[in-house]
Order: structure tokens, then sequence, then C-alpha cells
């Protein structure tokens, strides 16, 4: 049987799925819920090379392929796991992974220069947020100094996504989180930024902490930590809000799907977009409709992540 990775990012929804770990060597952050029913493990290369081979058999055909789990780049052969890959499937142009920010922070610029001259370019990487003491509160294993390091080192070899995460201090932390944020934003340079909202699942660590340390932000308050963070990015990249937890809600359907665009040249007409809705949640709020986020519409069944 195929070995089908649980999770990859939506980007990569059309990819060829390779499984080179399996699980989190982590898996201690305290909003994710994605591994935790799952014990690290590294895959044998050749069960990896197996499903290489049959991808044709599982796959449409695509030009892109995604290896996981969550930290790939651990495997003693990624290098060579990357090379068959390429070797196997000549259509493909793009092959990408999750990494740790810790791990690539680490990592010698001649293992990285040897994994991207066997075919890896691009690195999907969670940095959450810059501010220190909301890493430290979530359990994220790094500190802003990780993630200015990670993004300059594997910039030089990869494309490189960064993902955020709204509303990961709450309302007690809303303005330094996003000012913080951007400004390892604005020193790792990351090639793509990402946004997510904090939508809490059920049974994570994070869960205990909603009312007891960390308030979680209304629609008002998300677009505004939003709206700090876009401000704050001053280096060209491309941020978007590809996920439904960036979305807000009336019981008429979504009134936001976030924002897309390239920074600097894009980022006034986001800011307008942005402004706009804000006024739009005013509106409705005086009127006495309620504005859901994406955390009221898991709470009420109507969304999944």
């Amino acid at each position: 049987m195929y070995d089908f990775p649980p999770f990859r990012p939506p980007s990569e929804a059309g990819s060829y799925l390779v499984r080179a770990v399996r699980g989190c060597n982590w898996n201690r952050c305290a909003f994710c819920g994605m591994y935790k029913g799952v014990r690290f493990e590294i895959r044998k290369k050749e069960e990896v090379f197996r499903d290489i081979d049959n991808i044709p058999k599982y796959f449409p055909f695509s030009r892109t392929a995604f290896i996981g789990d969550s930290n790939p780049l651990i495997h003693h052969d990624i290098a060579e796991i990357v090379r068959y890959l390429r070797e196997k499937r000549r259509e493909v142009e793009r092959v990408t992974a999750y990494a740790r920010i810790k791990t690539i922070a680490k990592m010698p610029e001649s293992r990285l220069r040897e994994i991207k001259e066997a075919g890896l370019t691009r690195l999907h990487m969670g940095l959450e947020s810059g501010d220190r003491e909301v890493l430290e509160l979530v359990k994220k294993g790094i500190k802003p100094e990780d993630a200015i390091e990670a993004g300059r080192k594997a910039g030089k070899f990869f494309e490189v996504t960064y993902y955020i995460m709204t509303g990961l201090g709450g309302k007690e932390r809303s303005e330094r989180h996003a000012i913080n944020t951007a400004e390892v934003i604005n020193e790792a340079k990351p090639t793509f930024v990402r946004v997510r909202n904090l939508t809490v699942i059920e049974g994570t660590e994070i869960e205990k902490l909603i009312g007891k340390g960390i308030t979680l932000l209304n629609a008002r308050e998300q677009l505004e930590e939003l709206r700090m963070l876009i401000e704050g990015i001053k280096v060209e990249t491309l941020l978007t809000c590809d996920h439904v937890s960036n979305y807000l809600f009336t019981n008429s359907g979504p009134i936001f799907f976030g924002v897309h665009g390239r920074l600097p040249e894009e980022k006034e007409q986001m800011l307008e977009q942005i402004d706009s809705t804000l006024k739009t949640v005013e509106i409705l709020e005086e009127s006495g409709e309620k504005v859901y986020t994406s955390n009221d519409m898991h709470r009420m069944g109507l969304i999944t992540l």
C-alpha cells in the first residue's frame, strides 16, 4: 500500500505526495494537533523508493511533488530520495518539503547545497510568530534569531515559505506579536508569507490557555492584527491568506476571504481591503448581526481544518 503523508500545504493540493518520515520530531507545539497520534519514524529509503515507483498508480499527472511529513530534511538519505524522485518522475518541475526552522538554522550550508543540487526547490516552514514571549508560550521550540538565521540560510538555496498565525498571542499580545513578526520577516526575507488565524483544535494544549492567558480575537481584532502585520513588512515577498481560518462569516455567508498580493507593490490595496472590511464589520455589529471567525465556525461544526 502507498504510504500517503496525512498533511500537506494547500498550495500542494495537486502534487505527488511522498512520505520520507512519519510524524514530527518536535511535536510539542501547543496549538498543533496534526501529528499527536503519530510516533516519529524515519522510513527506510527502499520503502520511499517503492512509493516513488508507484506514483503513477495513485496520482494524476503533476508537475509538482511534496515530501512529508513534518521535517523530512533530517532523513540521512533525503538528498538521495529527492534525486531518485527527479530521475523517476522527469515531468516534475518543483519539489517541496516541510522543514523545522531549528533544523535549517543548525544545518550546514554544504548539506543544504547538496539537497538543492539533488532537486529540492522549496521549503515550507512554520514561523507562527516573531515574538519571543509568544513562541515560548506556545512551545514552538525556536527563538526569533533562529527564524532569521534559517530564512537567510535557506533563501540562498530554495524558495522559502514562512507560515504566520494571527491571533496566536491573543488580545493580550496582539500588537507586539504583529510588530515583532513583521520584523522577523523583514530580516529573514522569505519568498512567501502564508497567513493562518489561530483556530483552537479540541484536545490541543492551547485549549487550556484560552481565557487563562490567551483571549481569542474577535473579527475586528483579527483584521486589525493582520493590518499591523502587513503594514510592518518592508521587504519583497508574496503574502497570501490561502486558508479558511482567515475567512470571516455572517449568517448569510463569508464576507472576507483574506488578502493576497505582492509586497510592497500591492500593500496599499491590501490595507484598503482590510479597512473596507473593518467598516463592514462595524456596520454589521452595530445592526446586531454577528460576525463569525474561524473559531466560531469550527465550534459550530461548520468548517474543518
